[in-house]
């Protein structure tokens, strides 16, 4: 039995969370507070920056300041909320071909109308 891939580990695969953080997809939200132990509300103030993309809008995990480095990529290269990381950060590889993360956002777009 073949099994979906869900995560990599690859340097171009963690370079990816250096660029820009991935989209969440609607229900991911309050898994990812709970994970850190706060509300759903603090979770959105203080960790997600807000998209607004043809009328959509749709959540991410902010960047740190002055970088556009995901917040919660850690000084060891890893993902601190990675058991509840976004559905693009599941499903987006560095290490494919590209093209793959223009269409991902557009399904991910359509899941938050």
């Amino acid at each position: 039995m073949i099994s979906k891939r869900q995560g990599c580990s690859c340097d171009k695969c963690r370079e990816c969370c250096t660029r820009e953080p991935g989209w969440f997809v609607p229900g991911e939200i309050v898994p990812a507070a709970t994970y850190l132990g706060i509300t759903e509300k603090e979770f959105i103030a203080s960790y997600c920056c807000e998209h607004l993309q043809d009328d959509v809008y749709t959540l991410s995990p902010a960047t740190k300041k002055k970088s556009t480095e995901c917040i919660f990529l850690n000084s060891k290269g890893l993902c601190d909320i990675h058991p509840v990381k976004p559905y693009e950060c599941r499903k987006v590889f560095g290490c494919e071909g590209p093209g793959r993360h223009r269409r991902l956002r557009e399904i991910i777009m359509r899941m938050w109308r």
